[in-house]
């Protein structure tokens, strides 16, 4: 498995678009590129932060030699941010990662 980890400050007001252009990538990543998926989240000092995980680095490289599949989703996540670090990307080394057994409302399945 491979991983990439992204950090973003955003312009407050544009969130909404950033997650719009944000989703639509993951979802061609997934539908084109074979990537296993990826999460979005806030951090506590207001930055945004991605993962997403890959079967390979080679999956991964192949999703960027096709940016034009995703370059309106991509503006609208460039509108929307201030500045970004450059990607991080990671070998897991030991995983104790489990599938959410969480429903939606907040209870165990």
């Amino acid at each position: 498995m491979f991983v990439v980890f992204f950090r973003w400050k955003l312009r407050e007001e544009m969130i909404k678009e950033f997650k719009e252009g944000w989703s639509e990538v993951i979802h061609v990543n997934i539908d084109k590129f074979g990537a296993l998926g990826s999460r979005l989240h806030k951090a506590s000092d207001g930055t945004w932060v991605s993962y997403s995980q890959w079967p390979t680095k080679d999956h991964w490289l192949r999703s960027k030699e096709s940016e034009t599949l995703v370059q309106d989703a991509r503006a609208k996540m460039r509108k929307a941010i201030l500045w970004q670090d450059e990607p991080l990307l990671m070998a897991p080394q030991i995983d104790h990662f489990v599938s959410s057994k969480l429903e939606a409302n907040g209870s165990f399945a």
